[in-house]
């Protein structure tokens, strides 16, 4: 059974009005005042941090760190790690420092500290201690550590709350984005903060060791107290990134997912939606296993229909039931509009199978729903991908691994990655904040990468390497011509980020390893 496209079409602008009443036209948190990373509105699509272009202002960070921007009214809240001194100090860190910037001109306003409770690397592809973005409901900011505590502070940076946890290390999470939902916030934890098993990468469970205590759940916490509410009880993969949303009987539910590589524990891998319903918060609706599942994803869903990628699969469910209503291979027969070696043009291949052989065909958090298709960066081309979720669909339109702007003015277009320009993982201060080799890569693939955000009828997709792709979601095809723009945000070689875009009255806000800035001058 399929929807109609004018079915697929209410339920985006009713995941677009969900929460404006709420937040307006601000930017509360990581996915957005919609939670689910789109917006109405309209901003500008050109635009060059390396040359200056189209940027209203600039902040210089004084160390590095991944959160993205949180935007209410004139405050913008992000999170570095604490200043350090030196590339030994900078492999790994515990403790970071919010922030509260005035956002008619950049500057720094007042700050607070964090302490962790364990250290992560730096600069990591997947994690560090900086990765969440802060919360705010206009009267109170909350601040995220990964090490380990949650923070809630006035918008003066005077403590209300906080709480300290120690988190598990098997697996650092990028994307289990925190989210603020009826003045409770959820949040993925381990079960048993005293909990002392360790169980290392793709290590078995010792025999008669119950590991459930160390699973991850998501956690309802008081967001005026941070007292623990409630858990739910399937189990969430910290890789993943839960989506609240309502049913069609106006009930609020979480879509989360567990697996993926190196044998997460939470078990058996799938797909769970859980209420949040007073009185039963925390109790699953229903689960779907899944023994393939891709859970490296944003769980996008409506009242009617929710969506996963399993193996080579795009899959799409029943959010009532958790009934499979179809599965679409992305890999195989599809159309390509495919570079052109030694130009920048493409030409139209039809029916083609993609390289590879890996079951994981999206660089990672990089998938969202927009009307009737889910887009999403491919893994081991440097693609844009979408499948139409009626028909079926597939299409990947080539886009340049990397926008190369130079210190003498030049720009050129990268097509292949063994040419891109490595990326110098470095903070204003010159010190490298590198402690993963990988962090030097292309940003595609094998990345816990930014989340892509829609506003209005754009897309916007940024990188590692400080590219930003514009698609336009209402072009005629889906070639050249949806790639409306191809941006920077700084340098090539010496810019770094894994952060998301934010939107507020028509500027977008971006932050890198160096600097936080404001484009739409």
């Amino acid at each position: 059974m399929h929807l109609s496209l004018n079915a697929i079409t209410l339920a985006y602008l009713s995941s677009l009005l969900c929460f404006s009443n709420a937040y307006g036209d601000d930017w509360p948190q990581a996915a957005g005042p919609n939670a689910n990373w789109k917006v109405a509105g309209s901003a500008t699509v050109h635009w060059s941090a390396a040359e200056n272009k189209n940027i209203k202002w600039r902040t210089t960070l004084p160390e590095g760190g991944q959160s993205s921007l949180t935007v209410w009214r004139d405050r913008g809240f992000l999170t570095t790690y604490r200043p350090l001194q030196s590339s030994d100090q900078a492999q790994t860190n515990t403790d970071i420092v919010g922030y509260c910037l005035d956002l008619a001109n950049g500057a720094i306003l007042w700050t607070v500290e964090l302490p962790g409770t364990v250290s992560l690397g730096t600069a990591g592809v997947f994690s560090d201690t900086t990765v969440f973005a802060p919360i705010t409901d206009g009267e109170r900011v909350w601040f995220f550590n990964r090490g380990g505590s949650v923070g809630c502070y006035d918008l003066n940076g005077q403590q209300i709350w906080l709480r300290h946890y120690k988190p598990r290390t098997r697996h650092a999470n990028r994307e289990a984005e925190p989210v603020l939902w009826q003045n409770q916030l959820l949040v993925v934890e381990v079960l048993d903060k005293a909990a002392t098993l360790e169980i290392k990468r793709d290590d078995p469970v010792p025999a008669g060791v119950d590991s459930k205590p160390i699973w991850t759940y998501i956690h309802g916490l008081d967001a005026s107290t941070g007292k623990v509410l409630w858990v739910e009880n399937s189990g969430t993969v910290i890789h993943n990134t839960p989506m609240i949303g309502q049913l069609s009987n106006g009930e609020w539910a979480v879509l989360h997912a567990r697996g993926g590589p190196h044998s997460p524990l939470e078990v058996p891998y799938g797909l769970t939606l859980t209420s949040l319903a007073p009185g039963r918060a925390g109790t699953p609706l229903w689960s779907k296993q899944m023994t393939r599942i891709n859970p490296m994803v944003n769980n996008h869903w409506d009242a009617q229909r929710s969506y996963a990628f399993d193996g080579s699969d795009h899959v799409v469910l029943d959010t009532n039931t958790g009934r499979e209503l179809s599965r679409q291979n992305i890999r195989t027969k599809v159309d390509r509009w495919s570079y052109v070696p030694g130009s920048d043009a493409r030409k139209l291949l039809r029916g083609v199978d993609l390289p590879g052989k890996k079951p994981r065909l999206i660089t990672y958090h990089t998938n969202i729903v927009v009307g009737a298709w889910h887009y999403f960066l491919a893994h081991e081309i440097s693609a844009v991908g979408r499948v139409h979720l009626d028909s079926g669909k597939v299409e990947y339109l080539d886009v340049p691994y990397q926008v190369a702007v130079f210190p003498n003015g030049s720009r050129k277009l990268i097509w292949e990655a063994s040419a891109a320009v490595p990326i110098g993982v470095e903070n204003s201060r010159g010190v490298s904040l590198m402690s993963d080799k990988r962090s030097t890569g292309t940003g595609w693939g094998h990345v816990s990468a930014a989340s892509p955000i829609l506003v209005g009828q754009y897309l916007y997709f940024p990188i590692m390497n400080g590219t930003v792709y514009v698609i336009d979601t209402q072009a005629a095809e889906f070639s050249e011509k949806a790639l409306v723009a191809l941006n920077d945000l700084g340098p090539a070689g010496t810019t770094w980020t894994l952060s998301s875009l934010s939107y507020v009255d028509s500027h977008l806000y971006a932050r890198t390893l160096k600097e936080v800035f404001c484009i739409g001058d």
